[in-house]
Protein backbone atom coordinates (compact mmCIF):
# COMPACT_ATOMS: atom_id res chain seq x y z
CA UNK A 1 0.00 0.00 0.00
CA UNK A 2 1.28 3.44 -0.87
CA UNK A 3 1.76 5.73 2.11
CA UNK A 4 -0.56 8.48 0.78
CA UNK A 5 -3.40 5.94 0.65
CA UNK A 6 -2.71 4.83 4.24
CA UNK A 7 -2.50 8.45 5.40
CA UNK A 8 -5.85 9.18 3.74
CA UNK A 9 -7.35 6.18 5.52
CA UNK A 10 -6.02 7.40 8.87
CA UNK A 11 -7.17 11.01 8.46
CA UNK A 12 -10.82 10.50 9.50
CA UNK A 13 -9.92 8.78 12.79
CA UNK A 14 -6.83 10.89 13.52
CA UNK A 15 -8.68 13.15 16.02
CA UNK A 16 -9.24 10.20 18.39
CA UNK A 17 -5.72 8.77 18.17
CA UNK A 18 -3.45 9.20 21.19
CA UNK A 19 0.22 8.51 21.76
CA UNK A 20 0.64 5.24 23.68
CA UNK A 21 3.72 6.65 25.43
CA UNK A 22 2.49 10.00 26.75
CA UNK A 23 -1.19 10.25 25.86
CA UNK A 24 -0.72 13.26 23.60
CA UNK A 25 -2.81 13.63 20.47
CA UNK A 26 -1.31 12.02 17.42
CA UNK A 27 -1.21 13.96 14.17
CA UNK A 28 -0.16 13.01 10.68
CA UNK A 29 3.20 14.51 9.71
CA UNK A 30 4.06 14.81 6.02
CA UNK A 31 1.76 11.89 5.32
CA UNK A 32 4.47 9.51 6.52
CA UNK A 33 4.20 9.28 10.29
CA UNK A 34 2.07 9.92 13.36
CA UNK A 35 3.65 12.27 15.88
CA UNK A 36 2.60 13.76 19.20
CA UNK A 37 3.56 17.11 20.83
CA UNK A 38 6.26 15.28 22.80
CA UNK A 39 7.81 14.28 19.46
CA UNK A 40 7.17 10.59 19.78
CA UNK A 41 7.07 9.41 16.18
CA UNK A 42 5.49 6.31 14.64
CA UNK A 43 6.09 5.65 10.96
CA UNK A 44 3.36 4.47 8.62
CA UNK A 45 4.15 1.12 7.02
CA UNK A 46 3.76 0.50 3.31
CA UNK A 47 2.25 -2.84 4.36
CA UNK A 48 -0.88 -1.00 5.48
CA UNK A 49 -0.62 -0.44 9.22
CA UNK A 50 1.06 1.67 11.91
CA UNK A 51 3.35 0.18 14.54
CA UNK A 52 2.61 1.95 17.82
CA UNK A 53 4.78 -0.49 19.79
CA UNK A 54 8.06 -0.35 17.86
CA UNK A 55 10.19 -1.25 20.87
CA UNK A 56 8.28 -4.48 21.58
CA UNK A 57 10.59 -7.42 20.91
CA UNK A 58 8.85 -9.66 18.37
CA UNK A 59 11.61 -12.29 18.31
CA UNK A 60 10.70 -15.61 19.85
CA UNK A 61 6.96 -14.87 19.78
CA UNK A 62 4.90 -18.05 19.86
CA UNK A 63 2.07 -16.10 18.25
CA UNK A 64 3.91 -16.02 14.94
CA UNK A 65 3.08 -15.92 11.24
CA UNK A 66 2.64 -19.71 11.07
CA UNK A 67 0.07 -19.64 13.86
CA UNK A 68 -1.94 -16.89 12.18
CA UNK A 69 -1.76 -18.73 8.86
CA UNK A 70 -3.27 -21.75 10.64
CA UNK A 71 -6.00 -19.57 12.13
CA UNK A 72 -6.78 -18.17 8.71
CA UNK A 73 -7.18 -21.72 7.42
CA UNK A 74 -9.58 -22.51 10.26
CA UNK A 75 -11.59 -19.34 9.69
CA UNK A 76 -11.70 -20.20 5.99
CA UNK A 77 -13.55 -23.37 6.96
CA UNK A 78 -16.46 -21.37 8.41
CA UNK A 79 -16.09 -22.89 11.88
CA UNK A 80 -16.34 -19.52 13.65
CA UNK A 81 -18.98 -17.92 11.45
CA UNK A 82 -21.74 -18.42 14.06
CA UNK A 83 -19.52 -16.64 16.61
CA UNK A 84 -19.13 -13.63 14.33
CA UNK A 85 -22.88 -13.74 13.76
CA UNK A 86 -23.53 -13.77 17.52
CA UNK A 87 -21.20 -10.80 18.11
CA UNK A 88 -22.94 -8.80 15.38
CA UNK A 89 -26.35 -9.71 16.79
CA UNK A 90 -25.21 -8.69 20.27
CA UNK A 91 -24.10 -5.29 19.00
CA UNK A 92 -27.44 -4.76 17.31
CA UNK A 93 -29.33 -5.77 20.43
CA UNK A 94 -27.25 -3.54 22.72
CA UNK A 95 -26.88 -0.49 20.46
CA UNK A 96 -29.51 -0.75 17.69
CA UNK A 97 -29.23 2.89 16.63
CA UNK A 98 -25.49 2.54 16.00
CA UNK A 99 -25.39 -1.06 14.79
CA UNK A 100 -28.69 -1.64 12.99
CA UNK A 101 -29.86 -5.04 11.75
CA UNK A 102 -28.50 -5.99 8.32
CA UNK A 103 -30.78 -6.54 5.33
CA UNK A 104 -32.60 -9.86 5.50
CA UNK A 105 -30.47 -11.21 2.67
CA UNK A 106 -27.29 -10.59 4.67
CA UNK A 107 -28.07 -12.01 8.08
CA UNK A 108 -24.94 -14.17 8.40
CA UNK A 109 -21.23 -13.61 8.76
CA UNK A 110 -18.28 -15.70 7.69
CA UNK A 111 -15.09 -15.45 5.75
CA UNK A 112 -14.94 -18.65 3.86
CA UNK A 113 -16.24 -21.77 2.27
CA UNK A 114 -19.09 -23.42 4.17
CA UNK A 115 -18.90 -26.63 6.12
CA UNK A 116 -21.85 -28.77 7.19
CA UNK A 117 -23.76 -27.02 9.94
CA UNK A 118 -21.81 -23.77 9.67
CA UNK A 119 -23.17 -20.40 8.67
CA UNK A 120 -21.58 -18.86 5.58
CA UNK A 121 -21.34 -15.40 4.08
CA UNK A 122 -18.53 -14.27 1.74
CA UNK A 123 -15.50 -12.57 3.35
CA UNK A 124 -16.70 -9.10 2.41
CA UNK A 125 -19.93 -9.70 4.29
CA UNK A 126 -22.38 -10.59 1.54
CA UNK A 127 -24.09 -8.46 -1.08
CA UNK A 128 -24.31 -5.10 0.61
CA UNK A 129 -25.85 -2.26 -1.39
CA UNK A 130 -22.45 -0.56 -1.61
CA UNK A 131 -20.89 -3.64 -3.11
CA UNK A 132 -23.59 -3.75 -5.72
CA UNK A 133 -22.64 -0.19 -6.61
CA UNK A 134 -18.99 -1.18 -6.93
CA UNK A 135 -17.87 0.37 -3.64
CA UNK A 136 -16.18 -1.55 -0.81
CA UNK A 137 -18.32 -2.66 2.10
CA UNK A 138 -15.62 -1.85 4.65
CA UNK A 139 -15.25 1.80 5.65
CA UNK A 140 -13.32 3.91 8.09
CA UNK A 141 -15.30 7.14 7.90
CA UNK A 142 -15.13 8.96 11.21
CA UNK A 143 -17.66 11.68 10.53
CA UNK A 144 -19.54 13.10 13.53
CA UNK A 145 -21.87 10.43 14.85
CA UNK A 146 -20.05 7.57 13.12
CA UNK A 147 -19.85 4.62 15.55
CA UNK A 148 -16.31 3.62 16.47
CA UNK A 149 -15.58 -0.10 16.90
CA UNK A 150 -12.29 -1.19 18.44
CA UNK A 151 -11.12 -4.81 18.25
CA UNK A 152 -8.54 -5.23 21.03
CA UNK A 153 -6.28 -8.19 20.35
CA UNK A 154 -7.69 -8.62 16.85
CA UNK A 155 -5.19 -11.23 15.67
CA UNK A 156 -5.46 -11.71 11.91
CA UNK A 157 -8.60 -9.54 11.88
CA UNK A 158 -11.35 -12.08 11.21
CA UNK A 159 -13.94 -10.51 13.50
CA UNK A 160 -12.94 -6.94 12.65
CA UNK A 161 -13.48 -7.66 8.95
CA UNK A 162 -16.76 -9.46 9.53
CA UNK A 163 -18.22 -6.65 11.65
CA UNK A 164 -16.98 -3.90 9.35
CA UNK A 165 -18.70 -5.71 6.48
CA UNK A 166 -21.94 -6.23 8.38
CA UNK A 167 -22.00 -2.62 9.62
CA UNK A 168 -20.55 -0.68 6.67
CA UNK A 169 -21.11 2.78 8.18
CA UNK A 170 -18.91 2.29 11.24
CA UNK A 171 -15.27 3.24 11.74
CA UNK A 172 -13.34 0.07 12.58
CA UNK A 173 -9.94 -0.24 14.25
CA UNK A 174 -8.06 -3.47 14.87
CA UNK A 175 -5.00 -3.70 17.07
CA UNK A 176 -2.73 -6.47 18.27
CA UNK A 177 0.73 -6.57 19.83
CA UNK A 178 1.84 -9.17 17.28
CA UNK A 179 3.29 -7.59 14.16
CA UNK A 180 2.76 -10.86 12.27
CA UNK A 181 -0.94 -10.75 13.12
CA UNK A 182 -1.37 -7.16 11.98
CA UNK A 183 0.56 -7.73 8.77
CA UNK A 184 -1.75 -10.65 8.04
CA UNK A 185 -4.81 -8.50 8.82
CA UNK A 186 -3.63 -5.60 6.68
CA UNK A 187 -3.20 -7.89 3.66
CA UNK A 188 -6.79 -9.08 3.85
CA UNK A 189 -8.67 -5.83 4.55
CA UNK A 190 -7.40 -2.52 3.23
CA UNK A 191 -10.25 -0.30 4.45
CA UNK A 192 -9.79 -0.91 8.18
CA UNK A 193 -7.21 0.89 10.32
CA UNK A 194 -4.73 -1.62 11.73
CA UNK A 195 -2.23 -0.97 14.52
CA UNK A 196 0.49 -2.89 16.27
CA UNK A 197 -0.34 -1.77 19.78
CA UNK A 198 -0.57 -2.90 23.39
CA UNK A 199 -4.12 -3.28 24.72
CA UNK A 200 -2.85 -2.08 28.11
CA UNK A 201 -2.09 1.27 26.41
CA UNK A 202 -4.88 1.72 23.92
CA UNK A 203 -3.99 4.50 21.45
CA UNK A 204 -7.35 6.26 21.55
CA UNK A 205 -8.78 9.15 23.53
CA UNK A 206 -10.95 8.80 26.63
CA UNK A 207 -14.64 8.12 26.05
CA UNK A 208 -14.50 7.82 22.26
CA UNK A 209 -15.26 4.12 21.58
CA UNK A 210 -18.85 2.93 21.09
CA UNK A 211 -18.11 -0.80 21.08
CA UNK A 212 -15.01 -2.73 22.06
CA UNK A 213 -14.63 -6.43 21.29
CA UNK A 214 -12.20 -8.70 23.10
CA UNK A 215 -12.28 -12.21 21.66
CA UNK A 216 -10.28 -15.00 23.31
CA UNK A 217 -7.59 -12.57 24.38
CA UNK A 218 -6.45 -10.96 27.65
CA UNK A 219 -8.21 -7.85 28.88
CA UNK A 220 -7.30 -4.62 30.64
CA UNK A 221 -10.62 -3.49 32.04
CA UNK A 222 -9.30 -0.17 33.35
CA UNK A 223 -8.18 0.71 29.83
CA UNK A 224 -11.43 -0.55 28.34
CA UNK A 225 -13.41 1.64 30.75
CA UNK A 226 -11.22 4.63 29.90
CA UNK A 227 -11.79 4.52 26.15
CA UNK A 228 -15.43 3.41 26.09
CA UNK A 229 -18.21 5.96 26.11
CA UNK A 230 -20.44 5.74 29.21
CA UNK A 231 -23.15 4.12 27.08
CA UNK A 232 -20.64 2.01 25.13
CA UNK A 233 -20.44 -1.76 25.38
CA UNK A 234 -17.76 -4.39 25.73
CA UNK A 235 -18.28 -7.66 23.90
CA UNK A 236 -16.11 -10.22 25.67
CA UNK A 237 -15.86 -13.73 24.20
CA UNK A 238 -14.53 -16.50 26.45
CA UNK A 239 -14.22 -20.26 26.04
CA UNK A 240 -16.84 -22.58 27.47
CA UNK A 241 -15.54 -25.65 29.28
CA UNK A 242 -15.80 -27.89 26.21
CA UNK A 243 -14.21 -25.46 23.75
CA UNK A 244 -11.84 -27.37 21.45
CA UNK A 245 -12.43 -30.38 23.67
CA UNK A 246 -11.07 -32.71 21.03
CA UNK A 247 -7.74 -30.87 21.02
CA UNK A 248 -7.61 -30.78 24.80
CA UNK A 249 -8.32 -34.50 24.99
CA UNK A 250 -5.70 -35.35 22.39
CA UNK A 251 -2.90 -33.43 24.14
CA UNK A 252 -4.09 -33.81 27.74
CA UNK A 253 -0.87 -35.52 28.80
CA UNK A 254 1.07 -32.36 27.90
CA UNK A 255 -1.19 -29.91 29.77
CA UNK A 256 -0.78 -28.75 33.35
CA UNK A 257 -4.50 -29.33 33.86
CA UNK A 258 -6.65 -31.60 31.75
CA UNK A 259 -9.87 -29.80 32.67
CA UNK A 260 -10.70 -26.19 31.89
CA UNK A 261 -12.86 -23.72 33.78
CA UNK A 262 -13.66 -20.13 32.83
CA UNK A 263 -14.81 -19.18 36.33
CA UNK A 264 -11.74 -17.06 37.16
CA UNK A 265 -12.07 -15.17 33.89
CA UNK A 266 -15.76 -14.54 34.49
CA UNK A 267 -15.21 -13.48 38.11
CA UNK A 268 -12.56 -10.97 37.01
CA UNK A 269 -14.96 -9.59 34.40
CA UNK A 270 -17.83 -9.29 36.89
CA UNK A 271 -15.56 -7.29 39.20
CA UNK A 272 -15.26 -4.58 36.57
CA UNK A 273 -18.40 -4.69 34.45
CA UNK A 274 -22.13 -5.31 34.54
CA UNK A 275 -23.29 -8.21 32.41
CA UNK A 276 -26.13 -7.20 30.08
CA UNK A 277 -26.57 -10.46 28.20
CA UNK A 278 -24.90 -13.80 27.57
CA UNK A 279 -25.15 -16.05 24.53
CA UNK A 280 -23.64 -19.50 24.18
CA UNK A 281 -22.44 -20.53 20.73
CA UNK A 282 -21.86 -24.28 20.59
CA UNK A 283 -21.56 -26.66 17.65
CA UNK A 284 -19.54 -29.74 16.73
CA UNK A 285 -18.44 -30.13 13.12
CA UNK A 286 -16.42 -32.66 11.14
CA UNK A 287 -12.84 -31.78 10.21
CA UNK A 288 -10.44 -33.01 7.59
CA UNK A 289 -6.95 -34.12 8.56
CA UNK A 290 -5.57 -30.80 7.29
CA UNK A 291 -8.14 -28.83 9.29
CA UNK A 292 -7.32 -30.86 12.42
CA UNK A 293 -3.66 -29.93 12.02
CA UNK A 294 -4.60 -26.27 11.57
CA UNK A 295 -6.60 -26.35 14.82
CA UNK A 296 -3.64 -27.93 16.60
CA UNK A 297 -1.25 -25.27 15.35
CA UNK A 298 -3.47 -22.29 16.17
CA UNK A 299 -4.03 -22.86 19.88
CA UNK A 300 -1.70 -22.15 22.83
CA UNK A 301 -2.69 -25.55 24.25
CA UNK A 302 -0.08 -27.09 21.94
CA UNK A 303 2.75 -24.59 22.51
CA UNK A 304 4.69 -27.24 24.44
CA UNK A 305 4.61 -29.79 21.63
CA UNK A 306 7.02 -30.15 18.75
CA UNK A 307 5.91 -30.23 15.14
CA UNK A 308 6.73 -33.94 15.01
CA UNK A 309 4.52 -34.60 18.03
CA UNK A 310 1.66 -32.61 16.51
CA UNK A 311 1.90 -34.55 13.27
CA UNK A 312 0.78 -37.73 15.07
CA UNK A 313 -2.29 -36.13 16.67
CA UNK A 314 -5.57 -36.46 14.84
CA UNK A 315 -9.30 -36.17 15.42
CA UNK A 316 -12.33 -36.22 13.13
CA UNK A 317 -14.52 -33.49 14.64
CA UNK A 318 -14.15 -30.27 16.60
CA UNK A 319 -16.33 -28.50 19.15
CA UNK A 320 -16.62 -24.72 19.09
CA UNK A 321 -18.14 -23.61 22.39
CA UNK A 322 -17.88 -19.94 23.31
CA UNK A 323 -19.69 -17.50 25.58
CA UNK A 324 -20.50 -14.10 24.05
CA UNK A 325 -20.85 -11.64 26.93
CA UNK A 326 -22.27 -8.15 26.47
CA UNK A 327 -21.08 -5.85 29.24
CA UNK A 328 -21.12 -2.24 30.32
CA UNK A 329 -18.05 -1.10 32.17
CA UNK A 330 -18.38 0.30 35.66
CA UNK A 331 -16.35 3.47 35.17
CA UNK A 332 -14.12 4.11 38.11
CA UNK A 333 -14.05 0.48 39.21
CA UNK A 334 -10.69 -0.56 40.61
Amino acid sequence: MKLPALAARLTPIQPVLRCPLCGGQLALTDGRSLTCPSRHCFDLSAKGYVNLAPTHDQTGEKYDAALFDSRAQVFAGGFYAPVAQAIGDALTQALPALFPPPPAAVSGLSSAAPVPGALHVPPTGGHMPEQAAGRPAERTIATPGTPLLLDAGCGEGYYTRALAARFPNIAAMGLDLSRDAIQHAARSATQINWFVADLTRLPVADGTVDALIDVLTPADYAEFARVLKPEGVLIKVVPAEDYLGEVRGAVAAHLRSGAFSNERVLAHLRAHADLLSQTTVRHTLPVTAAQAQAFLRMTPMTFGLTQDQLAWVTFSQITIALEVLVCRMRHGAA
